[in-house]
């Protein structure tokens, strides 16, 4: 249906050939929150004598470089592994860049349920208290590296304009917002996951066929399960995921 490959080659063809600069963009924060959780602080380093004189001194803090490090490679196991071209085909979806944020934000995401779970909830009268930890500095990682690969690949598409450009990243950034609350409300609800997939990769479209969304949903309970089962410390330090394609069941 969708001859015109254009979007993936050019994507495919950036992945190989560039790296990613990680520059910090402007992003606010979303926190999620699980029920079940994992341990605290499980990636860690432990104090030494060069670490405490490198913090006195005003040095990195080598446990934040080693999970900021691990953020980065969390995220490029996205845009390296994902078969794109796979889910524009099947899912009838159109080969372009906005089709490719989407399904890069959707990984995103569940990289980002899995390891906010690095962190705890304690139950504090009728309200959660939320404990930021591991988890949470982890997910901005990924989220710094989310946005320097967008603007990076802004910066390939023909004729683009810089001012343009930052507006666009400027409303992706609202979308990403909204998207990642929607699909949190899903986490427990298929029909309400379904409905999220619906607005978010067909515009509530009437024409869209229900088996496409249904196989989103399957192929999203399916990598979270996948993703819940991988050891804090196999996850940390080797963060090497293998996403399943969309086509499998």
């Amino acid at each position: 249906m969708f001859r015109s490959r254009a979007i993936s080659r050019l994507l495919c063809h950036h992945r190989v050939t560039n790296t990613t600069n990680y520059a910090r963009p402007c992003v606010n924060n979303v926190c999620i929150i699980r029920d079940q959780t994992r341990n605290l602080n499980t990636v860690t380093v432990e104090d030494s004598y060069v670490k405490k004189f490198m913090n006195a001194v005003g040095w990195m803090d080598q446990s934040r470089t080693r999970l900021k490090l691990t953020g980065y490679f969390l995220y490029e196991s996205i845009p390296y592994k994902v078969a794109y071209a796979d889910w524009f085909e099947s899912l009838d979806l159109p080969d372009t860049f906005a089709s490719w944020f989407n399904v890069t934000e959707l990984h995103v995401w569940m990289l980002m349920v899995r390891y906010m779970a690095e962190d705890v909830a304690l139950q504090v009268s009728e309200k959660k208290k939320y404990i930021k930890g591991d988890g949470h500095f982890v997910r901005n990682c990924i989220i710094e590296a989310l946005w320097a690969d967008v603007g990076n690949k802004i910066k390939l598409l023909e004729g683009a304009n810089p001012a343009i450009a930052r507006k666009q990243v400027s409303e992706l950034s609202e979308q990403f917002q909204a998207a990642l609350v929607a699909y949190d409300e899903g986490l427990e609800d298929d029909k309400v996951l379904a409905a999220a997939i619906w607005r978010r990769f067909y515009f509530m479209s009437p024409d869209v066929k229900a088996e496409h969304v249904e196989r989103i949903v399957k192929y999203i309970r399916h990598q979270l399960s996948q993703l819940d089962k991988i050891p804090s410390g196999e996850l940390a330090w080797k963060p090497n995921i293998n996403w399943l394609s969309i086509l499998e069941p």
